[in-house]
């Protein structure tokens, strides 16, 4: 066994046995890839970067590639001394103690239901484009019926799932890159050239130092990701070795893509008013370039990317419940249902479905009222593992012998810390969704907090590890 920083290690029994040891490094960073989706981010968060930064998207995702590169650097530590299928609140509660474990076990257990419904709706938005005719309910809870079946699946057979989804998703990702930087209208001198987006009169005016502060913060927002390999630490073969790398893998594919995707887009538009200025500047800077059908086509390939996102989301979803439940916090008969693993799949079916459920009724919630939960998640959550990479390192808790160590610490603790800083600042400044999600779910902190030490403290409650080896 590998060694640990623990001086003992808690052996965890479950009804019909543990998760089963098959998946791959590749597999583990094709399912960690589907749940970030490149696609998405660059449809989504990318689009929104250039319609209000303009030509200054392009050096804002230049340095949004740093952000991945530190969030990759703090979860493969984190992740490698804990790769645990509770993901975050594993590793975060066994450093800092149990109050800070429940806390991110509640923060986590309050936005993946709405955050897997406002990924079906998205499905659902861009599938009613491309065939208006389909109620657009049968949409929603047809995809999250369906991913659900295949998230269902042997791990390993849902990751060659994902993996041909991920495969459609990476042409589309090269066809939008290499559109770009195909004979460019313009140079590397937009990276130094004052930030310019559409003003009145289909005029380009510069931007305002406050928008591009806060195009920043959501630049870094679809920038980052890979942490989801975390919640298959315990099917990943040796993870303590390989889940690091696995983390720092997907964090900069992911970030390299959607990076790189922005940049070709205002490097090679040739009518930045109209493309800038169009309610959808991705589509139309396709259509400008290669042509409306081609256009057509990268939205269907958008629709089939947050798809796989929403397969890979099932699969965590259920594995953060089964963690739950293994953990004791599910009492009786519930508890040991939700905790038991399928012998012939090797999948947590009883708490996979459980939480398809919760999502389903959380698809009944408007679009907004689903942002409201989960836009601050990133604030608490972030800052909770950044915190934890800090002093786990100066406990000899993360970094260890066998285990993956961030260069140059504490740089990139340091770093995040003032990346949630700033997230939180964003937040409190949008009145709309942000500040309200703050509020609600620093609500569920104070709450999980106050179970802990009620509750869960008396009983000498800590987050379980499991003998993984």
């Amino acid at each position: 066994m590998t060694a640990t920083s623990d001086a003992a290690v808690q052996a965890i029994e479950t009804t019909g046995g543990g998760l089963h040891r098959r998946l791959s490094s590749f597999g583990c960073w094709l399912l960690a890839l589907s749940c970030l989706s490149p696609v998405l981010s660059v449809y989504g968060v990318g689009a929104d970067v250039l319609s209000h930064a303009g030509t200054g998207a392009a050096l804002l995702f230049l340095l949004g590639l740093g952000t991945a590169l530190v969030w990759g650097f703090v979860y493969a530590e984190l992740g490698s001394a804990y790769p645990y299928s509770g993901g975050d609140y594993v590793g975060v509660g066994r450093i800092l103690g149990g109050w800070a474990g429940a806390a991110t076990l509640a923060l986590w257990i309050a936005t993946c239901g709405p955050s897997t419904a406002f990924m079906c709706h998205i499905v659902a938005t861009y599938v009613g484009e491309l065939a208006p005719g389909i109620p657009a309910n049968a949409i929603v809870f047809g995809a999250l019926i369906v991913a659900t079946l295949v998230g269902l699946l042997a791990v390993r057979t849902s990751a060659v799932i994902t993996g041909v989804f991920v495969a459609v998703e990476m042409v589309a990702i090269a066809l939008l890159i290499g559109a770009g930087f195909y004979h460019p209208a313009r140079g590397a001198e937009v990276f130094f050239a004052t930030p310019m987006a559409p003003g009145s009169g289909g005029m380009m005016a510069p931007v305002a130092l406050g928008i591009l502060a806060s195009a920043l913060v959501n630049t870094a927002y679809g920038a980052v990701g890979g942490n989801q390999a975390l919640y298959f630490g315990e099917e990943l073969r040796d993870p303590h070795r390989k889940m690091g790398r696995v983390v720092l893998w997907a964090a900069m594919t992911g970030g390299l893509c959607t990076g790189l995707s922005v940049i070709a887009v205002v490097l090679g538009t040739r009518n930045l008013p109209a493309v800038l200025g169009s309610a959808a500047p991705l589509s139309a800077f396709v259509s400008e370039r290669i042509g409306p059908g081609t256009a057509r086509v990268l939205s269907a390939a958008v629709a089939l990317a947050v798809f796989n996102a929403l397969i890979a989301q099932t699969m965590v979803n259920g594995r953060l419940l089964f963690s739950v439940a293994r953990d004791g916090l599910v009492s009786g008969a519930v508890g040991r249902l939700l905790a038991r693993v399928e012998p012939a799949s090797g999948t947590p079916r009883a708490a996979t479905i459980a939480m398809t459920l919760f999502a389903g009724a959380c698809c009944l919630l408007g679009g907004h009222v689903l942002l409201v939960f989960i836009s601050g998640l990133i604030v608490y959550g972030w800052g909770l593992v950044c915190l934890s990479v800090l002093v786990g390192r100066a406990k000899g808790l993360t970094g260890g012998p066998g285990f993956w160590r961030a260069p140059l610490h504490p740089l990139a603790a340091g770093i995040g810390l003032l990346m949630a800083a700033a997230f939180a600042i964003a937040n409190l400044a949008d009145a709309d969704a942000g500040r309200p999600s703050l509020i609600l779910l620093g609500l569920v902190v104070l709450a999980a907090i106050a179970w802990y030490w009620k509750v869960l403290r008396p009983r000498g409650w800590t987050p379980s590890i499991t003998d993984i080896g």
